[in-house]
């Protein structure tokens, strides 16, 4: 479970269509997640789901953060962090460490998302904090207990290259190529970003990341989101603050997302028909053949 501390990220990353999110969110909810919301969406959420900061948005944003992340490492829960350290503090970065390390079986992953040159992290502002938060979570993979292979830093940018203000500390990353969001993406911007292009598939499908549909994201009001590419709000499929958790894999928007996925052509309805990380679901037999 994907939890969004806050709706309306001030980072605005060209492939994270905020104007999106902004405008399809449920006016008069709560925008910025509370720990009585949060510590309720914990009680119904079974102990073996990850929980993932990450979201639609940069979760530190939310200054509840650093409380939410030890409350769910202190309940024994599996846990992934993405972010882009933005807003948060260096004295909040040393008590994060320090949970990485005490907890450091339950942690899956954290990935840095840094600024680059190409300043696709368009709501970067440069600050004096930001190096030294940095140099922090880093750090937690220079001794023998949390392993480097559970730490990733990335840009979202085609070069790899970092921003100017952390070059000293991180080179070399990688190239990374964006996509569309499964569509959510205007086309004129995805082409100025070298975005893959949405795909159209017109065949069976199912979900490459989870056969379950059960890798979802909760906003700061309850609703769950079927996944983070639904930046439109197109398929909540309920609100877990209302709800069993359970409940949320038999209501209908789920039920009606899996059969146009199931059915060997397109429709504009499944957002998963234009996603780049849905399968083809091949039969396991062959059609009888005189």
């Amino acid at each position: 479970m994907e939890i969004t501390t806050t709706v309306g990220c001030t980072l605005a990353c060209t492939f994270c269509p905020q104007d999106k999110l902004l405008k399809a969110y449920k006016k008069g909810s709560d925008k910025v997640m509370s720990m009585r919301t949060f510590e309720s969406i914990l009680s119904k959420v079974p102990k073996h789901v990850r929980i993932n900061f990450s979201g639609l948005s940069e979760p530190w944003l939310n200054p509840l953060a650093t409380g939410m992340l030890q409350k769910t490492l202190e309940q024994g829960r599996p846990v992934a962090i993405y972010t882009t350290l933005q807003n948060m503090s260096l004295s909040d970065a040393i008590i994060v460490k320090s949970l990485l390390e005490k907890f450091e079986p339950q942690i899956s992953l954290i990935c840095l998302h840094l600024p680059d040159q190409s300043m696709n992290m368009r709501g970067y502002k440069p600050s004096d904090a930001f190096p030294e938060v940095l140099k922090t979570i880093l750090s937690v993979a220079d001794g023998n207990i949390f392993p480097r292979g559970k730490l990733e830093v990335m840009t979202m940018d085609g070069s790899g290259q970092v921003h100017e203000d952390v070059a000293h500390i991180v080179q070399n990353l990688p190239a990374w190529q964006g996509h569309t969001r499964a569509g959510n993406i205007s086309k004129a911007l995805s082409e100025k970003i070298v975005a893959m292009p949405t795909p159209r598939h017109d065949f069976s499908i199912t979900c490459g990341k989870t056969p379950f549909y059960d890798h979802n994201v909760v906003m700061p009001n309850g609703d769950v989101l079927l996944c983070c590419m639904d930046y439109s709000l197109d398929n909540i499929i309920g609100n877990i603050l209302e709800t069993d958790y359970w409940d949320l894999f038999s209501s209908p928007a789920l039920q009606k997302l899996r059969i146009l996925n199931q059915k060997p052509e397109f429709s504009s309805d499944s957002i998963c028909k234009s996603c780049t990380t849905a399968v083809k679901v091949v039969p396991y037999y062959e059609p009888y053949k005189a």
